[in-house]
């Protein structure tokens, strides 16, 4: 008796660095902030010593399993401030966003006032991650991202969806 083999497409392990070079300001609703002094106050505020996001690059590292939708990432970054360790790592969960794997982690614990994202195409092209920097008391909080146009897509109305 002879059983016939399915075949069972295996998860896709994969890693992706990218670099963070864009700043924006945005706004609690996930939208753009345009106001020119907030998008400076950003870009000061994530070059300086406490809050270094601006040039650095982040890896993940994801296994997502296209037929069952089992799916993890985590993403490594450097620490932003000398007082913590030198590299940091955040575990993400799918956010089940159409088009795209995307993975988010809102306050996770070693990132307590920041929220980590990463997304990367169905073929498994075009990675990006942001670090979007929670502004405690002020209209507007701060993404740096390596995704030039961040704004309008599925991932930017998560992002408003979970900021307070």
């Amino acid at each position: 008796m002879s059983f016939g083999s399915a075949a069972f497409a295996a998860p896709v392990q994969g890693k992706a660095s990218v670099k963070l070079t864009h700043v924006f300001a945005t706004l609690q609703t996930g939208q753009e902030d345009k106001k020119p002094e907030d998008v400076e106050a950003c870009r000061k505020q994530v070059s300086a010593p406490g809050s270094r996001y601006l040039g650095i690059t982040v890896t993940t590292q994801y296994s997502i399993d296209a037929q069952s939708m089992i799916m993890t990432a985590s993403s490594s970054l450097p620490s932003p401030k000398a007082t913590q360790p030198l590299q940091l790592t955040v575990n993400m969960p799918p956010l089940g966003i159409a088009g795209q794997y995307a993975f988010g982690a809102f306050r996770p614990p070693v990132l307590p006032n920041n929220y980590v994202l990463f997304s990367i195409g169905l073929d498994f092209k075009g990675a990006k991650s942001s670090v979007l920097v929670l502004n405690e008391g002020k209209d507007y909080n701060c993404l740096v991202t390596s995704d030039a146009t961040p704004f309008g897509g599925a991932l930017s109305e998560k992002l408003g969806s979970q900021q307070k």
